[in-house]
């Protein structure tokens, strides 16, 4: 028989003494975050486009860097994909940024350059979800709507003691409704950015201090001690590997010294629109050296170059955790005169190998070659 979890409800719980004291403890543990000293629509949304599967420390840099470098939302909208993909580049999940590209060219195009105040016109936004859009609606427009990240996820469980899980539909609806029925209406950018702060500084995943916590009276999982055990999640994701041998191929560039092969990725599949080296992949179980050599690939790759000498050792090896995939990666080098027949590459001076967006693992790999 299917398990089934109850609808959390508020009955019990001071809701008007729980959204004061919340606001009261933000007001004086509130970080200093630029998105929130210099308060606009798109530094908002920006921010919270980045900070999206990203700790705050590590977004930081990127937020100064896209500002510098996009001060307004017309000049991120003219901007290239490859610009702002070389300025995304570490954060990975890179459809965000593309997304971020493409959400401030509607918004220039299509609403005069304002980032749009309702939920109707801010749902025409690639990459803007429910959580940013009632982030930009209640931190920069201070209206009426409630946001759940995994934060709020976190505290809203405990407060009310929910069992319901956090990673299915019935679970994202239950806690939006929570949040909805604890959204203090009359100061909505406030206490929807005190709920997250409180889950960041307080109502840590581990070890919670709820001794510091403003509303721990009010926490039904604090009186029933189980606080580390909440929020639930109903499974995880299987995670495979998967294997990929990268060359850098090493030959010379027709304006002269050294050329390196690379190519863009393309879509339907992880780092779309970064670039990459050329690429054999040998599935979930990889294979040796010896197999690689015999693989039809190697063939075509190594026949398309004017006296190549392979290099039979890695010369740089590393794994790289996504969410649903550990790759195991290896780097080999090739050297070769040119090119004896057309390759799926472009021929870039080695030189310019830094103006090209790279995912973190081929940098990770490049890393370690002398």
């Amino acid at each position: 028989m299917k398990k089934t979890h109850p609808t959390p409800s508020t009955e019990g719980i001071d809701l008007c003494d729980v959204q004061r004291r919340l606001g009261s403890w933000y007001d004086e543990h509130a970080r200093a975050l630029p998105w929130r000293e210099d308060v606009s629509a798109y530094h908002v949304m920006l921010s919270e486009i980045i900070l999206q599967q990203t700790r705050v420390d590590q977004g930081m840099t990127y937020y100064h860097r896209f500002t510098e470098r996009f001060p307004t939302v017309q000049d991120l909208a003219a901007a290239s994909e490859d610009e702002v993909l070389l300025l995304w580049q570490g954060l990975g999940y890179y459809s965000r940024g593309r997304n971020l590209l493409r959400a401030a060219q509607i918004i220039v195009s299509d609403f005069g350059g304002e980032i749009p105040h309702s939920p109707e016109g801010l749902s025409r936004l690639p990459g803007v979800g429910p959580y940013t859009r009632g982030a930009i609606l209640s931190f920069a427009y201070n209206l009426p709507y409630p946001t759940v990240d995994g934060n709020v996820y976190r505290v809203l469980s405990r407060l009310f003691g929910s069992t319901e899980p956090i990673d299915t539909t019935r679970g994202a609806r239950t806690y939006w409704d929570l949040a909805e029925a604890l959204l203090d209406k009359a100061h909505p950018s406030r206490h929807n950015q005190a709920v997250i702060e409180l889950g960041a500084l307080c109502c840590t995943p581990r070890r919670p201090h709820c001794d510091e916590c403003p509303i721990a009276m009010h926490c039904l999982a604090h009186r029933a001690g189980i606080e580390e055990q909440l929020p639930i999640k109903q499974g995880k994701t299987k995670v495979l590997p998967r294997h990929m041998d990268y060359f850098l191929i090493r030959l010379p560039h027709t304006s002269g010294g050294e050329g390196l092969l690379i190519r863009r990725r393309g879509a339907g599949d992880i780092w779309q629109g970064l670039y990459e080296f050329p690429l054999i992949e040998t599935g979930e179980t990889g294979g040796t050296v010896e197999e690689l050599t015999k693989l039809p690939a190697f063939g075509d790759l190594i026949a398309a170059l004017r006296r190549p000498t392979f290099h039979p050792t890695p010369i740089a090896q590393c794994s790289h955790k996504l969410s649903h995939r550990t790759i195991y990666a290896r780097l080999f080098l090739i050297e070769a005169e040119g090119l004896s027949a057309e390759l799926p590459y472009q021929r870039i001076p080695s030189t310019e190998r830094s103006s090209y967006a790279f995912p973190v693992l081929i940098e990770r790999l490049l890393e370690q070659v002398p």
